[in-house]
């Protein structure tokens, strides 16, 4: 296709180059013979675009997960329980009785008494006496006469402006992930049949005969798949906005009104009444009690229970327990977990994606051959020269691709 294209256009720009050399060289005038030329038709031409489309699909998932079911059994065991007998026997025993008497005892004793005697004494002391006396004197009062005085004052205080600046931290914006434990299956010996032969002992490294019979061997189970969640961390740089706040100090001349006091001194004389005090003795007959210490004697008798021990002979029953074995069968109930794999069906909506061509018309013009007389001729210098044709290669549909 692509040599068909070339070669129409090189015949193409042939053609022209030979019409306009011959145009330019020669003075010659053109017959009205007919002649090839080339006439712009519309074409419709149609491509194909490739599209991706994207959809979903529903899609059945089954997935397996483990469910702890919870059984009931019964554990069966034999209990041996003691069960006590009593029997009784007479015994011959004796015994002291406490037998109570009334006795008295005399609990006397001597107290001390005091007993009162009054007498008078004579007391002198100084009682003082109140005398009133007229005395001028002279009294200076002192006053204080407020002057008031505007004084500029400096103030200071302190203002709080807000400053923002970024800072870049470190966020976690991590999730929890789904992360699965294999543990390995429990070993347990179990008896199983093993077939005759020779094997080697591991202890001794000597080769010993096996009989084929039940031996215990060591049994390994299935793992277990446990499936949990395990937080997975994700740290990021994030720049934060900071706000603080920065503290300036301003200074304000203010007026301030100062009020001060001048002392001033007034005379003047007053008659004063002035009291005098003046001691006069007196005497006064006290009554004094004095106590003087007396014994007297106090009988008391107290009657006392005194015990004494009586010896007596009885009989009492003595009981005497045996204990026999009694042998029981219990059942006790208990639960147990069991782990089970249960298979889980999901629906799942899964992206799909899809080729698919669409077509594309688009109207372009080409050239046709005509054999006909031109209708219009070119006069360029005195020289008559036909139109030139079309690229013959636009002819040719291509197949559009649009990306």
């Amino acid at each position: 296709m692509k040599r068909i294209l070339l070669i129409a256009a090189f015949a193409t720009a042939n053609t022209f180059c030979a019409a306009l050399f011959a145009a330019q060289c020669c003075t010659t005038t053109v017959t009205s013979a007919p002649v090839e030329y080339r006439v712009e038709k519309p074409i419709v031409h149609t491509a194909y675009k490739k599209v991706v489309e994207m959809e979903e699909v529903e899609e059945t998932v089954t997935t397996y997960e483990t469910v702890w079911e919870t059984q009931q059994r019964e554990r069966r065991y034999t209990v041996a329980r003691t069960v006590p007998e009593t029997t009784t026997y007479q015994r011959k025993v004796t015994v002291q009785r406490p037998v109570e008497e009334t006795v008295m005892r005399d609990d006397s004793y001597n107290k001390t008494v005091l007993v009162p005697e009054t007498t008078e004494r004579e007391e002198r002391y100084l009682v003082p006496k109140t005398v009133c006396e007229t005395v001028d004197r002279e009294i200076v009062e002192t006053r204080r006469v407020p002057v008031e005085e505007t004084v500029m004052q400096e103030r200071r205080y302190t203002v709080s402006k807000p400053i923002t600046t970024f800072a870049t931290q470190t966020v976690d914006r991590g999730g929890f992930i789904d992360t699965q434990t294999i543990t390995p299956g429990r070993t347990y010996n179990r008896l199983a049949w093993q077939s005759g032969g020779t094997y080697v002992n591991p202890d001794t490294g000597q080769s010993i005969w096996r009989i084929p019979g039940l031996y215990w061997t060591p049994m390994t189970g299935a793992p277990q798949v446990q499936t949990q969640k395990v937080y997975q961390a994700n740290y990021v740089q994030e720049t934060v906005p900071v706000t603080r706040v920065v503290r300036e100090q301003v200074a304000e001349q203010i007026p301030v009104v100062q009020t001060s006091y001048r002392d001033e001194q007034i005379r003047r004389v007053e008659p004063v009444q002035v009291e005098r005090t003046v001691n006069e003795e007196v005497v006064r007959r006290v009554p004094v009690t004095t106590y003087r210490q007396e014994v007297r004697r106090v009988e008391q008798l107290t009657p006392v229970k005194v015990q004494r021990m009586v010896t007596e002979e009885r009989f009492e029953d003595v009981p005497v327990t045996t204990t026999r074995t009694i042998y029981e069968e219990r059942v006790v109930p208990y639960e147990v977990k069991v782990q089970k794999v249960v298979p889980v069906t999901r629906i799942v909506r899964k992206p799909v994606t899809r080729e698919k061509w669409v077509p594309i018309e688009s109207e372009r013009v080409v050239g046709v051959t005509d054999r006909e007389v031109p209708p219009k001729v070119i006069e360029t210098d005195g020289s008559v020269l036909p139109l030139p044709s079309a690229d013959p290669a636009d002819d040719v549909p291509t197949l559009a691709t649009e990306k």
